[in-house]
């Protein structure tokens, strides 16, 4: 099957990346050393879930989403952590 895409047009697409993992039994202030490096931006494109891979935390400097497995789980969190919502009308 021809894509009409020329090879040297693809293969502006190809990446190369890197994968570390690392399983911890979670603790207050295990992953401190490692947000700080993504908030300064020592490293980028982190995730840090559960052992189920469920629950998916992406911090990036300035901030950080959230993914969870139902509404109702990101409502609770919503109303816990108020604070640290943006003012912005969007939540952006």
């Amino acid at each position: 099957m021809s894509t009409g895409v020329t090879p040297t047009l693809l293969a502006e697409f190809h990446t190369h990346t890197r994968l570390y993992a690392d399983g911890r039994r979670w603790r207050h202030g295990c992953a401190d050393d490692l947000l700080r490096a993504v908030a300064d931006e020592t490293l980028v494109e982190v995730f840090i879930t559960d052992t189920g891979l469920r629950r998916i935390h992406p911090p990036y400097d300035g901030g950080a989403d959230v993914i969870l497995t139902t509404p109702a789980e990101r409502d609770q969190l919503r109303y816990r952590h108020a604070a640290w919502l943006s003012s912005h009308p969007a939540g952006l």
